[in-house]
Order: C-alpha cells, then structure tokens, then sequence
C-alpha cells in the first residue's frame, strides 16, 4: 500500500470517528430534556429538576395528596433498579404525581401484572393496534421491543400505581419525535380500576410534562370510534378533534374507522 492510499484509509476512518462523536452527542441533547442520570424526579408545583422554574399557576397542577407525596418522597431515595438488561431502558421515565396516584419508570417486575391487563378481551379490543391473543411471552416480546425504543429516546413509559402500592393498574406513554418536536399519546387501565377518574388524571399530568418539562410543540392522540371511555378522558383533558380517518384499524378482519385530536404548545400556555 503506497503513502496516498494509507492517507485515504486514515482520512476514512477519521471522518467515520468524527461523524459517530455527533451522532451520540445528538442523542444526548435530543433525549437531554428527561435523561439526565438523576432520580427523575419532578415536583408536583410545575417545577423543572433541571430548572427549578415555576412554570405556570400551581392551580393547573393536580396537588398531591399526602399519601402521594410520601410515596413520592420514598421513591426518589429509593429508585428502581432494574437487573433484567432486557428492560434496562424502561426504567428512564421520570417520577410524577397526581391528586391519588404515582407514576414510575416501568420495570422487568411489571411484566406479570401488564400480562394480566392484556389477558383482557375488552382491553386489547379497545387498542387499535393490538393483536388478539395477547399472552405473557407477547408481552414479554412487547416490552422488549418497548425497553429498546425507550433506550434510544423514542419513547418514555410509565407504570400507574396507588400510594404504598408497586403494582402497576395501568399504562401511559408516549412515542416521541425529536425531529419535529412533538408526542403522541398512549395508554391503558384494568378494567379493576376504571371509571374513576384515574385516567384523566395521569393525562392531564403527562400534558403538563410534554408542554412544560419537554417544551414539546404538539401532542397528539387518537382512538377508535367505538372507545368511548378513551374519548371522554381526551375531552377532558383539552384536545382539538381534528378529523377521522375511516378503515384506518384493521380489527378481528374488519376495517375500523378512527378520530384524531391534539394540543399545541401554545393552546395550552394560553389556557393558562
């Protein structure tokens, strides 16, 4: 090999280091906004970890009950640790808190519990995009898949729990798109714990999150036309219907018509 090729191959494989040094530096400023090697912890009065700025009237956030905060306060001393380096990712979520309930990162110890949740006809009906059965070693599969997307800051997932209770009731994520600044919406509850208002809850705190902590632009959220539980909880909470898309969910061999809302960044600094 002569002098000019041997330049060539390092002038290569420089610019091969170089462009892999951007590219992890661009996924940490594009995932920066909620990984930042703390406890995740974010305080119920609008406030940032990062920050420590009040971002908006307290009394557009849900005030914790004291049963809340304590299991708020205990979490954040001690944080979950997962071992399963197959669900490593789910555990990056922040800790939040509504008026009744606690949100963590997800873990390898959900997977019975979310199992239990999918084990539910009327449950995986009501998600669109769900197949039908949908056993533990799918859900397994699922949250695999999931803990992957988590890990390269393309989602954030968090378990619902009750106060002094681990066990996860519920669902609520997120699937993110730095590129365009925006999320979208998703989640589910057991049948145990519907109809209380839960839902709306968590929502209407996540909302706060992707607007204020994230600095998202839009939030977006669709369901089908049959789901009229999911439809109240997003009427509830502020969205802007915005069309339906008929046939758009193929369910049990038939086409399903769906309706999609959002909210934009502005819409709900100017609610404030």
């Amino acid at each position: 090999m002569n002098k000019k090729s041997i330049r060539r191959c390092w002038m290569g494989i420089t610019t091969f280091l170089t462009a892999l040094i951007f590219f992890e530096i661009g996924k940490w400023v594009g995932c920066g906004k909620y990984r930042d090697g703390s406890s995740h912890y974010v305080t119920q009065r609008g406030n940032s970890s990062a920050t420590g700025k009040d971002s908006r009237p307290e009394k557009y956030i849900p005030n914790p009950g004291p049963e809340v905060l304590r299991a708020l306060e205990e979490k954040t001393k001690h944080p979950t640790k997962e071992s399963d380096p197959n669900f490593y990712g789910l555990t990056l979520a922040p800790i939040l808190g509504t008026e009744r309930l606690v949100l963590r990162g997800m873990n390898s110890q959900d997977l019975d519990d979310l199992a239990k949740i999918f084990s539910d006809y009327e449950t995986i009906y009501m998600l669109a995009f769900m197949p039908w059965p949908f056993d533990r070693d799918r859900v397994k599969t699922y949250m695999m898949n999931l803990s992957y997307s988590i890990e390269n800051g393309r989602s954030l997932y968090w378990a619902i729990t009750l106060p002094g209770e681990d066990r996860l009731i519920g669902t609520m994520g997120l699937t993110l798109d730095h590129v365009q600044n925006r999320a979208e919406m998703h989640y589910w509850m057991d049948n145990e714990h519907r109809g209380k208002g839960y839902m709306t809850e968590v929502a209407k705190r996540v909302i706060h999150y992707v607007f204020i902590d994230l600095e998202l632009n839009r939030l977006d959220i669709n369901h089908l036309n049959e789901n009229i539980g999911s439809q109240r909880v997003i009427e509830k909470c502020g969205f802007t219907f915005e069309c339906q898309k008929d046939e758009f969910c193929k369910k049990e061999n038939e086409y399903k018509p769906m309706k999609f809302y959002r909210i934009l960044r502005r819409e709900y600094l100017s609610a404030q």
